[in-house]
């Protein structure tokens, strides 16, 4: 299984925290409860993959891992499915989805409105700005929140 998380650090401290075994720059191979897994970095988008680990255990291994990259975030694990079963802007599971009628994307309760998820065929600027500034303090706020999804197979 593979799974994709969004995490700013940079190879050499991934490599360092996760004590991988550098196959080349930004590749790297560890062990985790006697199971391989290799993790790839590509810009701030990290890779984890998990050839030989219990599917029912994926989801444990990633956050696991996630949390010792970053101990003070919050780890958030999905799988992604099709797109009107997770939110379009922010990746978390819908039960109820709302479709936008500007983009035509599937959004949670909180980015359903258009200024909300910067939809594209709206022309809600300055709402969208503001609404920017609002979250931002937020953001300040608030731990730093890591979103991880299960890459589908093809």
């Amino acid at each position: 299984m593979i799974f994709l998380a969004s995490v700013l650090l940079s190879w050499s401290e991934i490599a360092r925290t996760l004590g991988l075994r550098e196959r080349a720059k930004g590749v790297g191979d560890g062990t985790v409860d006697g199971h391989n897994y290799a993790v790839v970095q590509r810009g701030d988008e990290v890779y984890i993959i998990l050839p030989d680990y219990p599917r029912e255990r994926c989801e444990d291994v990633v956050k696991k891992l996630l949390q010792k990259l970053k101990p003070d975030a919050e780890i958030k694990v999905a799988s992604a499915g099709y797109a009107s079963t997770h939110c379009n802007y922010c990746l978390a599971p819908l039960s109820l989805p709302h479709r936008c009628h500007r983009c035509g994307g599937w959004y949670c309760a909180e980015h359903r409105l258009p200024e909300r998820h910067d939809c594209p065929g709206g022309s809600g600027v300055r709402i969208a700005q503001q609404v920017q500034r609002k979250e931002k303090r937020k953001m300040s706020e608030r731990k730093e929140k890591i979103v991880a999804v299960q890459v589908p197979c093809a």
